[in-house]
């Protein structure tokens, strides 16, 4: 019997993808707020360019977008979604790993939801190695994941992303 994700079939819910566009949406929405605030400087990209990922092999787009502080990847978002069961948040370690090459110092911030997103379920398992500061908080320059098994409202999502950006350029700034 065939395992993981066949011809015609899709690993997309209901739920993933509408943080999927929550995310999309919002990052959007702020880059229009950032941009009027702060010109130039702030640049948002819905993903690497091939002569951006080092070694110049794979892809990386995460659902937020990459954010660049004059030219300096700052910030990433990325939306995941899985039930308590099952591998799919795995992928994360990937996009992780690429923008982590590029900036070791940026901030890497994933919004999870599902059955799996509580203490103790697959992607809390999944995800500790890399969160060792923990869960349900923002740790600047560092892997920040925020759990909610039902998802996020969209004044949750804008909140968080707003704090980890202006935190972002603030800390560059000086």
């Amino acid at each position: 019997m065939p395992r993981g994700i066949q011809l015609g079939q899709n690993a997309t819910d209901a739920a993933a993808k509408l943080m999927d566009n929550q995310c999309k949406n919002i990052s959007n929405k702020l880059f229009n707020i950032l941009k009027t605030k702060y010109g130039v400087d702030i640049d948002l990209q819905k993903k690497l360019k091939q002569d951006q990922i080092p070694g110049g092999i794979g892809a990386c787009a995460p659902d937020g977008s990459l954010w660049f502080w004059k030219g300096t990847l700052i910030a990433a978002f990325e939306a995941k979604k899985q039930q308590n069961a099952g591998n799919a948040i795995e992928r994360w370690y990937k996009n992780n790993f690429i923008c982590r090459t590029l900036n070791q110092d940026m901030s890497y911030v994933t919004f999870a939801c599902g059955e799996g997103a509580v203490v103790g379920g697959v992607m809390h398992k999944a995800l500790a190695v890399a969160h060792l500061g923990g869960f349900d908080a923002y740790t600047p320059r560092k892997n920040s994941c925020f759990m909610k098994p039902l998802g996020f409202t969209d004044e949750e999502v804008e909140a968080i992303m707003l704090q980890v950006l202006e935190e972002r350029i603030t800390s560059q700034s000086v």
